[in-house]
């Protein structure tokens, strides 16, 4: 039977030692030798030279017959290949979304973007039985939603003005942000800070807080969303939910494979 993860496992010395090697490679950019190797790792110079030629078997690790130095090797670059091949989205991203719900009381919600839309792919709701809440699979234009202007942050400057152009911000009550010019400028301080609010542009008594989430290559992937009434989000509360919603996102973004949080692809 597998061992759950929180049991105490007692390590394998030579796969243990053989990650040793693997991440001390990872963490420089040049490559090393087995002196060197050997010498940060206090392993003998024979062990170690051993487990570099297994790991370069596999293509775990790749040899410079010229110099006697080595670097991580293609092999891994496969595994991690395979390994993002296999995230499901909503299975990293729910328990998140669960734990951010339950602790600031408010529903959450989880948006992919395409051409323009936002479609709400999980969310987890508010215990309250007043609450906002929409079904999955929902479509809203990318003026409707605090996580549309974090999209849209992460096109360049040229893609954003051709879709504001191409399918301008729409009103959806008095306080939306219907001129182009306008919405780029509340693009670039959703760059600088990292999150996007929505104070009734979509619903009136509505706020709402939004922060991006990125993949292995440092694109946003999906958004993150937290929606109540004004009522229960005073603007005081509402900045503290979005650097929660922020918080949340990052992690959900290293369970992506993300090393980087926020990578914006747009230029400020």
């Amino acid at each position: 039977m597998p061992r759950s993860p929180k049991e105490k496992v007692t390590p394998v010395p030579a796969v243990d030692r053989a990650v040793q090697i693997l991440h001390l490679l990872a963490s420089h950019d040049s490559a090393l030798g087995v002196s060197e190797l050997s010498r940060q790792l206090g392993l003998n110079k024979s062990t170690t030279f051993d487990i570099l030629t297994t790991l370069c078997h596999h293509h775990l690790v790749e040899r410079n017959e010229t110099a006697k130095t080595y670097r991580l090797g293609y092999g891994l670059a496969e595994l991690g290949h395979r390994v993002r091949e296999r995230i499901d989205l909503r299975a990293v991203a729910h328990p998140h979304l669960n734990e951010l719900a339950r602790e600031i009381e408010e529903t959450v919600f989880l948006g992919t973007f395409h051409d323009g839309y936002v479609t709400i792919v999980d969310k987890e709701e508010a215990p309250h039985d007043l609450k906002i809440t929409s079904p999955l699979g929902q479509r809203v234009h990318y003026s409707a939603a605090a996580y549309g202007k974090v999209f849209l942050t992460a096109l360049s400057e040229s893609e954003a003005m051709k879709l504001m152009r191409d399918n301008p911000p729409r009103a959806y009550t008095p306080k939306s942000i219907t001129k182009p010019a306008a919405y780029r400028a509340t693009l670039a301080q959703v760059r600088k800070q990292g999150y996007a609010l929505d104070d009734e542009e979509y619903l009136a008594g509505v706020r709402a807080a939004a922060a991006p989430i990125n993949d292995a290559q440092g694109h946003v992937t999906a958004a993150l969303c937290v929606v109540g009434f004004c009522t229960r989000l005073p603007h005081d509360k509402l900045i503290r939910i979005a650097k929660q919603a922020k918080d949340t996102a990052e992690r959900i973004s290293k369970h992506l494979g993300a090393k980087e949080y926020p990578t914006w692809n747009g230029v400020e």
